[in-house]
């Protein structure tokens, strides 16, 4: 079947440590997992969905997920996201340039080529870099969607409980890709083709 449209619904959770208060050491963020809604409408009107993602504890090396999100990306499509600019790019650009030059470039190139295609900051229309977790928001149909805060995003990677990681990005990016929904003209049909794909 032909692909006619293509979306991308990407989430991170990272380890975010601030600058010391001296001076000496620099702000430093450890990226810990990573989610991809992949949302695909085909010529005759249905609709694809795949949802992966992957985590690491600590003491693994962040080039592991850049390479399996190097595979996993695909090579076009409309990326979404919660504050891209400020929460999920940021992670990844680190990872990139932290890590194996040739992981980092690998990945880099896979991402650029969505990132500079049409990219959507769910965020913008709720205060972007202001804006609350999208967790916090009432989604459309008012399905919640529980994720875990920083302390239990450092605590998870801290002590290798990578399942509460991956299930933490799967929530972020399945709240995105539903935010994006409740605000497009997509139709009915696109929403009821993910809900049944997620119950089924």
């Amino acid at each position: 079947m032909t692909v006619t449209d293509r979306y991308v619904s990407l989430a991170v959770a990272s380890v975010d440590t601030p600058a010391s208060t001296t001076g000496t050491l620099p702000a430093t963020s450890q990226l810990a997992a990573i989610a991809m809604l992949i949302a695909e409408r085909h010529a005759g009107g249905a609709w694809q969905f795949v949802l992966h993602a992957e985590a690491i504890g600590a003491g693994e090396s962040e080039d592991r997920l850049l390479a399996w999100a190097s595979t996993a990306l695909p090579d076009r499509g409309t990326m979404l996201g919660w504050q891209l600019a400020e929460k999920v790019l940021p992670p990844l650009l680190a990872a990139s340039e932290a890590g194996d030059p040739g992981t980092g470039r690998t990945f880099l190139d896979r991402l650029l080529r969505l990132v500079t295609a049409p990219s959507i900051d769910l965020a913008v229309d709720h205060g972007g870099t202001g804006a609350p977790p999208c967790s916090e928001l009432v989604l459309p149909g008012g399905i919640s969607a529980p994720t875990l805060d920083a302390a239990g995003v450092e605590s998870a990677w801290s002590f290798g409980n990578t399942r509460r990681l991956v299930a933490h990005v799967e929530a972020q990016a399945t709240a995105t890709w539903r935010l994006w929904l409740g605000g497009t003209d997509a139709g009915p049909a696109a929403r009821a083709a993910f809900e049944a794909w997620l119950a089924g």
